[in-house]
């Protein structure tokens, strides 16, 4: 048998520092990955509910479109707030008309939708023929 020379010998296995160098990079990854899925899953909700909320104050954008001069004065009491049917019950409305003082008939309508984390805006300007005065 052939003494060992100091500095010369053999090792088997891992030392503590590798395996905790190991952990840690195992760690920093896995955190990394699920940081990545949580923000795709936030990204995914927000685009969710922007495009419900667009299609729904479109939908309602559309109603405005029906109303007369008169109405768009004075908006009626279900035109103005409100809050959609189920499924979308966590959805409401407000609606306002306001006509521009230098356009006669010219209306500046904006609809916003809100839900508990957010709105949406959707704004704008409608013409009306305003009723013609008579003399008598």
């Amino acid at each position: 048998m052939l003494p060992l020379r100091h500095g010369s010998f053999s090792r088997a296995g891992f030392s503590l520092l590798e395996a905790v160098a190991a952990i840690a990079i195992v760690g920093l990854t896995a955190v990394s990955a699920l940081e990545a899925v949580g923000s795709d899953m936030r990204t995914a909700e927000k685009s969710r509910r922007a495009l419900e909320a667009e299609a729904l104050a479109t939908s309602r954008m559309d109603l405005m479109d029906l109303l007369t001069d008169r109405e768009l004065q004075a908006l009626p009491d279900s035109i103005t707030s409100g809050k959609f049917d189920k499924p979308l019950d966590e959805y409401t409305w407000k609606t306002t008309s306001a006509p521009l003082s230098d356009q006669a008939g010219v209306y500046d309508v904006r609809i916003t939708v809100d839900w508990p984390t957010g709105s949406y805006v959707i704004r704008t300007y409608q013409y009306r023929r305003p009723p013609l005065a008579t003399q008598r």
